[in-house]
């Protein structure tokens, strides 16, 4: 499922009228009749609705809406703001049709009036090509819905009053209960503050042909199993540790083994073959207590208990047995930091995902990134692109999915932006958003389990594209299976034990 702009919505509904011949009324019909039909299976007795709506095609929808809701034996008025004379053709036709219906049209004092007694308020003021500050009558309307509305609320596309590619409030915004949106979801849906607008979100079909998609496909799309779930095939019967790669972990300083320990079980839950778990030479002891089945491997220690800087006498043996690596569960920082990460990365020419500190030693200066030779991941918080780009958070977060994607594109790596709606962006500026968050989450040390199960789907060989996207899938998902009693209470390991239920549920 795609997650267009403004623009791209354009463009696939002008490829259908142009190229296929179906007429935008049509279109404008079935987006009314859907929206229409989300209220029916919500209320099936017969409500009192007010439809307030514009002169754009918003406003159409908003018309088909209501004269559907009529027929149904609904008591339906219509709150009307605009010029019938600015209508388009296909909107004006709408109009007319509820006129001769005989559904009231009345204007903004009018509608106030009503919408404090309404059960239902249907919102198809605005539409996706909305842009500044919200001007009067609209903006004091949509705030006498939010004061005083006591009913449900359905926006139409969109809510009223969000920028559909920013998230941005105008102003003011419809607060709803129920977004139904045409063809694909829009950017605002999965974007901060708008998000928090749209209530729940119900995408529908409204004719629009699969070809005209193909021709003109958005740039970004839904995180789903389609995406990937064809590297979850059942294994080999003759398949040993050796055929599902070998991923090894840098971390685990003082004070930190739980990081890479946890990044080490959270990889092989997944199903990579082997984990080497690579920790400064004085937390060997320690991290053998604490774990079985990874491996570990003794770095150079530095002063109190952390890496040194120097690589171990036998990397150069031991390196091409890894098929991925990970590097920032617990590292800390030292002295020569940079240096250890630029002969890493240098040297390494596996798929290599950099979390945590191995995010904060980039900070400043990515640059040495763009002579990569492998694939490499990036999964800062907001907090962490932050620092490394030497910006706000607040900048960070009022425009996640372009951050995200300036980054991947400019320095040639996949961008894992972690959040509510975590944002993936590729280096070829495709980006896919992933539309479900867990609270149980918001918990440190979940993206220790999120770095291993990323570097266990590289090491395996699942390709950079879906190995991330599935990698944030069933983070997620294995989130919301650990929320037994209650999200409070959900242990990082805890969604490492629930890795397996989600896999189990992909099939």
């Amino acid at each position: 499922m795609y997650l267009c702009t403004a623009q791209e919505m354009r463009d696939l509904d002008r490829c259908t009228i142009d190229r296929m011949g179906l007429p935008g009324m049509v279109l404008m019909e079935n987006a009314g009749r859907e929206a229409a039909r989300a209220l029916l299976e919500r209320f099936p007795e017969a409500k009192k609705a007010v439809v307030l709506a514009g002169s754009g095609n918003n406003g159409g929808d908003g018309f088909v809406i209501a004269r559907h809701l009529a027929a149904a034996g609904w008591e339906v008025s219509i709150g009307h703001l605009g010029q019938v004379e600015k209508m388009s053709p296909e909107t004006q036709t709408f109009y007319g049709v509820c006129r001769q219906m005989g559904i009231p049209i009345v204007g903004k004092n009018e509608s106030e009036k009503w919408i404090g007694t309404a059960d239902v308020v249907v919102d198809a003021l605005l539409g996706t090509g909305v842009r500044g500050e919200l001007r009067e009558p609209v903006r004091t309307l949509i705030h006498q819905v939010n004061r005083t509305c006591q009913g449900f609320v359905l926006a139409v596309d969109i809510p009223s009053g969000v920028d559909t590619d920013t998230g941005a409030v105008l102003g003011e915004a419809i607060r709803a209960d129920l977004t139904v949106t045409f063809a694909a979801a829009k950017w605002c849906h999965y974007l901060r503050p708008a998000a928090e607008y749209r209530g729940e979100l119900k995408v529908v079909d409204i004719g629009i042909p699969p070809a005209v998609v193909t021709e003109n496909p958005p740039r970004a799309q839904l995180n789903q199993p389609s995406l990937w779930e064809k590297h979850l095939s059942p294994r080999s019967p003759w398949s040993h540790k050796g055929s599902h790669g070998h991923l090894l972990v840098l971390g685990g300083s003082q004070g930190m083994l739980g990081a890479a320990a946890l990044s080490g079980m959270a990889a092989l839950r997944f199903g990579v073959g082997m984990t080497t778990l690579g920790v400064p030479h004085g937390q060997v002891g320690p991290l053998a207590a604490k774990v079985t089945e990874p491996l570990i491997w003794g770095w150079p220690d530095g002063p109190e208990g952390g890496f040194s800087g120097a690589f171990p006498p036998d990397w150069e043996e031991r390196a091409p047995r890894f098929t991925a690596v990970a590097v920032g569960p617990g590292l800390g920082r030292f002295t020569r930091e940079k240096t250890w990460l630029e002969r890493l990365l240098r040297e390494v020419s596996v798929p290599v995902v950099l979390d945590a500190d191995g995010l904060n030693i980039l900070s400043g200066d990515l640059s040495f990134l763009e002579q990569r030779q492998g694939p490499t991941v990036l999964t800062p918080h907001p907090g962490e692109m932050a620092r490394l780009l030497g910006i706000s958070v607040e900048e960070v977060e009022s425009s996640r999915h372009q951050v995200a994607v300036d980054v991947a594109e400019r320095y040639g790596v996949t961008t894992v932006l972690k959040g509510t709606f975590t944002v993936i962006a590729f280096p070829d500026g495709q980006q896919v958003i992933h539309p479900e968050s867990s609270p149980a989450l918001a918990k440190a040390g979940s993206g220790d389990v999120l770095t291993g199960i990323l570097g266990g789907g590289l090491a395996r060989g699942i390709p950079v594209e879906s190995a991330v996207s599935l990698g944030v899938y069933l983070h997620s998902s294995a989130g919301r299976l650990a929320t037994v009693a209650s999200a409070h209470s959900v242990l990082a390991s805890d969604v490492i034990h629930h890795l397996g239920r989600a896999i189990h549920q992909i099939h």
